[in-house]
């Protein structure tokens, strides 16, 4: 997901909070992989890591 696009609405419910899940790579800790973004409010999944 665009940067920008992190503040477009939930098409489900309207919320504009948004909750990132990522993964810590275990060889380097300062580097992660996005899992998903998901909505705050609902649980839409804008983004899933198999995107």
């Amino acid at each position: 997901m665009i940067i920008g696009k992190l503040d477009e609405k939930c098409p489900e419910c309207g919320c504009r909070d948004k909750t990132i899940k990522r993964k810590i790579e275990s060889v380097h800790q300062a580097h992660a992989t996005t899992r998903a973004v998901i909505c705050s409010e609902c649980g839409y999944l804008f983004k899933s890591g198999e995107d």
